[in-house]
């Protein structure tokens, strides 16, 4: 149901890009580089456990009038426990996950089509609402807690049947509309929804020279 639902996304996305493309006349990101610091407010992807604040860094350099493309890495690290239970002897331990999710992104900018098309009246050195493509890998490593300087849990002496992590590397895709608003001439704030790297809603800073 969600390749579905993410199908008919792409394809109305893709078909509102055309339609921006073949109208939009006065507003241009070519050559502009965008600098941006972001989180998620809300975590959906992969196992969760005790979150850090998700941190993610983009660059994007506008490529034509509308479209912009680039880069982002981000950064999470969750905690997790589990019992280890061996006869009568049980422990908690801890480890960490360290979510890395890193890629391309492309970006295509509607303000101008919004305010032709709609007469939606949006000034684009103020408002930047995009649609915005990604794909990537997220990488994830672990590092164990586990006390192993007094032989009391050597490896063949732990129940790991709670011990649960993802893969070490995830492929992922995802499709994101969002708002920008400008404050001042080159710094402003984002918010943006749909499939994120690691969640649905996603808020920051950027800045755009």
């Amino acid at each position: 149901m969600n390749r579905i639902v993410f199908a008919a996304a792409f394809f109305i996305a893709t078909g509102i890009t055309a339609i921006a493309q073949h109208n939009a006349e006065n507003y241009s990101v070519k050559g502009t580089k965008i600098f941006g610091l972001g989180t998620s407010l809300n975590n959906t992807r992969y196992l969760q456990g005790n979150n850090d604040f998700y941190k993610e860094l983009f660059f994007d350099y506008g490529l034509g009038e509308f479209i912009s493309t680039g880069v982002f890495v981000g950064y999470q690290k969750r905690q997790y426990s589990f019992l280890s239970v061996m006869g009568s002897d049980s422990k908690v331990l801890y480890y960490d996950q360290n979510f890395i999710p890193i890629g391309l992104r492309a970006t295509v900018h509607l303000t101008s089509f919004l305010s032709n098309q709609l007469q939606v009246h949006l000034k684009p050195e103020k408002w930047d609402v995009y649609i915005r493509y990604y794909t990537g890998v997220t990488l994830n490593t672990v590092d164990d807690k586990f006390d192993r300087s007094n032989g009391h849990l050597p490896e063949d002496q732990v129940n790991y049947m709670l011990y649960r992590t993802n893969e070490d590397l995830n492929y992922a895709a995802g499709l994101l509309t969002g708002v920008g608003f400008y404050p001042a001439k080159n710094l402003g704030f984002f918010f943006e929804g749909g499939y994120g790297p690691m969640g649905n809603f996603n808020v920051g800073i950027v800045a755009r020279y």
